[in-house]
């Protein structure tokens, strides 16, 4: 049986015609973009203006689980009852980061100006990944974590990368720490991270992804104000050494989740320069106080890291998400 002939001009360009007339509202012009960013506008300014008296949390019935029973179609709709479901299921339950009234948990709200430079990167949609397909935004990026570098007291020579979160950022550190300290599978169950019970789960949790659960952790001792002992780091570091493992990594913090503990840095630093350990500073929460004069005072010693973590979009207010990795 003989196949389907080769297929003409004029039937391609006909297929042509087809298919630009299903994706033509995907680029509305610029009346239908005016009719779509109006009420997005209008809903956004309603949510800031009513900011001082809308509760931090709001507890519904069904904690948002309405939208679920939203269709997903494939044709266009209009705009206001997509912009009703954000209002009752997402916007409406839950912690409100912006609330005047939020002061239990970290994150704050974004800062509007960031949110207008949010819009205009996902309008002009520009790739960042390769120099030279966006040598600006590259740029961008490398001038922006030259700035960070400064502020935390970096070396010149330290180079960083942009994350989406401090989670994986801390990753991204400690794999930097596993290959620097040419750390191999058959010596993972002997290499030994130190951290305490206020270091962030992320760090347990990177070291799953990663492949390196058969690490050793030791959790540190703390003090009266849930700070790292370097006495006690010095000590289980002597003795795992003289026990056959590998002294690896020393995980600070540079202000907990939980408390807003500091540990002391300059102190840690000098154990991992003495002990030879990789030292990493998780500064997610508090790293950017060093802005202010009483923070550089109880940071210091984060300069000495080998490697940094830092998330504008905890202290800086900027909008979700946005980590910071440094390495000296």
């Amino acid at each position: 049986m003989a196949g389907p002939g080769p297929v003409t001009g004029d039937v391609l360009i006909e297929r042509i015609g087809q298919l630009e007339a299903l994706s033509r509202p995907l680029e509305p012009d610029a009346s239908e973009r005016l009719a779509l960013r109006e009420p997005v506008v209008a809903y956004a300014e309603r949510f800031l203006e009513a900011l001082a008296d809308l509760p931090a949390y709001h507890d519904t019935e069904d904690l948002g689980a309405g939208i679920n029973k939203s269709r997903i179609g494939e044709g266009p709709g209009p705009i206001e009852p997509v912009l009703d479901l954000l209002r009752e299921h997402v916007d409406g339950p839950g912690l409100n980061p912006a609330s005047a009234g939020h002061l239990a948990y970290i994150p704050g709200g974004g800062i509007y100006t960031s949110a207008l430079g949010d819009y205009l990167a996902d309008v002009t949609n520009r790739y960042a990944g390769v120099f030279f397909g966006g040598p600006g935004a590259v740029r961008l990026e490398n001038h922006l974590l030259a700035w960070v570098r400064e502020v935390v007291g970096y070396p010149k020579t330290a180079l960083g990368n942009h994350t989406s979160c401090g989670s994986l950022a801390n990753m991204i550190a400690l794999a930097t720490a596993r290959d620097a300290w040419g750390l191999l599978g058959k010596d993972y169950d002997r290499a030994v991270l130190y951290l305490t019970s206020q270091t962030h789960h992320c760090i347990t949790k990177s070291l799953r992804f990663l492949g390196l659960g058969q690490c050793v952790v030791r959790q540190v001792a703390l003090d009266h104000r849930y700070r790292l002992r370097p006495d006690d780091l010095a000590q289980q570091i002597r003795e795992d050494r003289s026990n056959g493992l590998r002294p690896w990594v020393v995980v600070a913090s540079a202000g907990s989740t939980d408390v807003g503990a500091v540990d002391p840095l300059d102190a840690i630093a000098d154990v991992a320069a003495e002990e030879d350990l990789w030292y990493h500073v998780d500064g997610a929460y508090g790293g950017f106080f060093a802005l202010t004069s009483e923070g550089a005072s109880r940071l210091k010693g984060m300069e000495r890291s080998d490697s940094l973590v830092v998330d504008p979009h905890k202290t800086l207010f900027l909008p979700y998400g946005s980590g910071v990795l440094l390495v000296r």
